[in-house]
């Protein structure tokens, strides 16, 4: 299932190219930070895994006339606390992230301050850490890989205020998928792994505004979805971007 969105705007990214090589398109490069965070663990069959996502990277961003607006990104963070359960013994601790994705987007322009997008992109995290936690009186330590994925469909609305200054709300599905295993050390002698794989479709609405600070473009989001796999739980995620240069 990830390498078929990966694909599919992998695919519409280079049916783009002939526009690029014609001279018809604008590229720019973004500064982009992202968080998202469910209020509680994923739980699956009496295991648990926390959904937490997140870190700093860099967008390349290619905008055509006719054919919509095409992104890649890449970039990595550090998560302060991940956690997971198994057979009632929790561990946590800190995680390296490093992620990647793909984006499409179009606009139809209704007016000159408001325009309606179609918009798709796909993420996929890597996540990996050594947690901790304590059972029976005995220290307990696991190494803890996980790789998250979310592919998002949306409409949204985009209303400028003034020239510098625009407000965005938008609706759709968000299909995401957990797969996290666990390799722990009970007291320094007894081993025990176990893996949680969870997935699903959801809605998500999100919010936005756009703005100029010293004459720089920057858009700060706010992104809410309701999870649902053996308990639903909500996800927060706020999504930052800066523009750093055009070419």
């Amino acid at each position: 299932m990830k390498i078929k969105y990966f694909g599919f705007l992998m695919a519409a990214f280079m049916a783009a190219s002939p526009s690029f090589s014609q001279g018809r398109s604008e590229q720019s490069l973004e500064l982009v930070t992202s968080y998202s965070q469910a209020a509680d663990n994923i739980q699956v069959d009496g295991k648990s895994a926390s959904f937490k996502t997140g870190g700093v990277g860099i967008k390349l961003r290619f905008d055509t006339a006719k054919l919509g607006s095409f992104y890649a990104v890449a970039g990595g963070g550090y998560l302060p606390r991940q956690s997971a359960s198994f057979a009632g013994i929790e561990v946590s601790g800190p995680a390296d992230s490093l992620f990647y994705g793909v984006g499409y987007s179009y606009d139809f322009h209704l007016s000159n301050r408001l325009a309606v997008s179609l918009v798709a992109d796909y993420v996929s995290y890597d996540i990996s850490g050594d947690l901790d936690g304590e059972a029976f009186a005995l220290p307990v330590t696991a190494s803890v890989d996980s790789v998250v994925t979310m592919f998002d469909s949306s409409v949204a609305m985009h209303y400028a205020f003034t020239r510098d200054v625009a407000a965005v709300i938008g609706a759709g599905l968000k299909h995401w998928t957990l797969e996290a295993t666990a390799d722990g050390v009970l007291g320094g002698g007894i081993t025990a792994s176990t893996s949680v794989t969870a997935n699903n479709t959801d809605p998500q609405f999100y919010l936005g505004a756009e703005f100029a600070i010293a004459h720089v473009p920057v858009g700060i989001y706010y992104r809410r979805a309701k999870l649902n796999a053996d308990s639903s739980v909500d996800l927060n995620g706020i999504d930052i971007r800066v523009l750093l240069m055009e070419f």
